[in-house]
């Protein structure tokens, strides 16, 4: 006889790391930005146990160009963002907008 296994049991107890509407509208905004300049071309969101990402790319098949990282540690009750190119860490801030506004100011790709 079968016997019912609850995977909620199993699972991993801890919070998922999500990107809400407002941070997900600033995100696109940028990402929309530089896709009609030809700077960026794909982007993907990755959901880790305490991590949320916002990978940006310059073609489909590379690394990411940028990543923006919504990381809530153990104790915090505030998300930490970091902005990392490869594994380079260019900035790091509570507040998503500041990282938004290093991008668009400073973050030019050269061919």
């Amino acid at each position: 006889m079968a016997q019912l296994v609850l995977l909620n049991d199993y699972r991993r107890q801890g919070r998922r790391v999500y990107f809400n509407r407002d941070e997900l509208n600033l995100l696109l905004g940028i990402y929309s930005r530089k896709v009609a300049h030809a700077v960026w071309r794909d982007y993907a969101i990755d959901h880790r146990s305490n991590m949320a990402i916002f990978s940006v790319y310059r073609r489909a098949q590379e690394q990411p160009t940028f990543a923006v990282t919504k990381v809530l540690l153990r104790g915090d009750k505030d998300a930490n963002y970091i902005l990392l190119a490869g594994k380079r860490q260019l900035k790091s801030s509570r507040r998503l907008p500041e990282l938004i506004d290093f991008l668009d100011r400073q973050l030019n790709l050269v061919d």
